[in-house]
């Protein structure tokens, strides 16, 4: 009993190994210690109930301030030999985290109202619906394109592209910048858990100083020659009043790229995996194009794309919880994806089925920072399932057993499929 406790009092939440299989972990948090204070000093929350209370409660469980990643970036490997290089790339991820505290995500009324405001019509659902027919193209393009292969990636052929595109266009990256503005994102992502590799670090700084200088360029690209994109209605929505910060301008396009961007494309990927690993489900939506929604609905709460650390706050007063004090300061994560498993929410929580009834999952949160981008997310993955199912009938796994990608562990390295 002694040493499963240890195991889980000094559970890595970062590691690879958690991160490529997390749901034992999770089911024995949840079980064992749902009010874990993890080893790397937050509190890790894994029950339904406490997930969504803390999500709802914006008063005691704040947004603002929320802490990510380390004080110290090159801690995990025992620090750099060159002191001042240290003390340098220490600031420089500082200087990042405070920049992406300016977003909406990371704010608390009435910020949070004023700059989600701004946005929120560009991903609404009428938003969504506005771009299926533009969706729907782009999707056709990528099967086509996936199917004259005839053995591909569902990871890199299809999941990384239809989101992509679309949240670039809506945004107004052009369409020459794209790879590389996904590409920085992706690198600059470690900037925001505790780092092991110093060349990784490195990599993810430069990355994130490009992504930095690109923005700036844009919006000043953007005030000189507007285009119908979501920068240019942030700087009309200045002139009539509404004026955001250098920060909170590229904070707010960094958010929503992530939002409506990187973690759909996993959605789509890991959905398709899912489906075709349970053929009896498949094949019945196939026959019956009717279970679509409720199809979606159980890839999110199944296979949230973040299974892990996925949302995070901070307490602003002592709050008791399970025999547990949260004290006012400390930081504070919930786990969407162990809340989706919870037993004492879902029955046969590990079952995965396209007709579950009540399935009120947390995967797009909860309450007033509830996902804005979840409209378009469900779009563009209906669509693209309705073009994998109309063009390729026969589509069979060649990939049985994919493994999580060592640079992104909360999506698929490679998921090869035959036509």
């Amino acid at each position: 009993m002694g040493d499963r406790a240890a195991e889980i009092e000094g559970l890595d939440l970062y590691s690879y190994e958690f991160q490529s299989d997390p749901v034992p972990y999770l089911h024995r948090l949840r079980d064992e210690d749902p009010v874990h204070f993890s080893s790397h000093g937050f509190w890790f929350l894994t029950r339904y109930d406490d997930v969504q209370m803390v999500l709802r409660d914006a008063a005691r469980f704040s947004s603002a301030g929320a802490s990510w990643g380390t004080s110290n970036p090159l801690a995990a490997d025992g620090g750099a030999k060159d002191a001042e290089k240290a003390k340098q790339q220490g600031g420089d991820v500082g200087k990042i985290g405070n920049l992406l505290r300016h977003s909406f995500n990371l704010s608390d009324p009435p910020v949070h109202t004023r700059l989600r405001g701004l946005v929120n019509q560009a991903f609404s659902r009428r938003a969504a619906d506005h771009k299926r027919e533009r969706i729907e193209a782009v999707a056709r393009e990528l099967v086509a394109a996936a199917k004259a292969k005839g053995t591909f990636d569902l990871v890199t052929d299809l999941g990384f592209h239809l989101p992509i595109i679309v949240a670039s266009e809506i945004i107004g990256i052009p369409t020459e910048d794209r790879e590389q503005f996904r590409r920085s994102f992706e690198e600059a992502g470690v900037l925001m858990m505790p780092v092991k590799n110093k060349d990784i670090l490195d990599r993810g700084i430069a990355a994130a100083r490009w992504q930095g200088q690109y923005l700036k360029d844009l919006v000043e690209a953007r005030r000189a020659n507007p285009q119908d994109d979501l920068i240019s209605h942030l700087i009309d929505a200045e002139e009539e009043g509404e004026r955001l910060s250098a920060p909170e301008m590229m904070a707010a396009i960094s958010t929503i790229f992530t939002a409506a961007g990187t973690t759909t494309e996993r959605m789509i990927s890991s959905g398709l995996f899912i489906l075709l690993s349970h053929p009896d489900q498949l094949e019945a939506l196939r026959a019956d194009r009717s279970l679509m929604e409720g199809t979606l609905e159980e890839i999110l709460r199944f296979h949230h794309p973040d299974q892990s650390t996925s949302t995070n706050r901070r307490a602003t007063e002592d709050v008791e919880l399970r025999g547990k004090v949260i004290k006012a300061g400390d930081s504070v994560r919930v786990s969407l994806g162990a809340a989706n498993r919870d037993p004492a929410r879902f029955p046969e929580p590990d079952a995965f089925d396209i007709r579950r009834s009540d399935n009120k999952h947390l995967s797009f949160g909860n309450g007033i920072h509830f996902c804005l981008g979840s409209a378009l997310a469900r779009t563009e993955t209906e669509v693209m399932f309705n073009a994998v199912l109309d063009e390729m009938p026969g589509l069979t796994l060649v990939t049985e057993k994919p493994v999580k990608d060592p640079r992104r562990a909360d999506r698929y390295q490679e998921i090869l499929v035959r036509v």
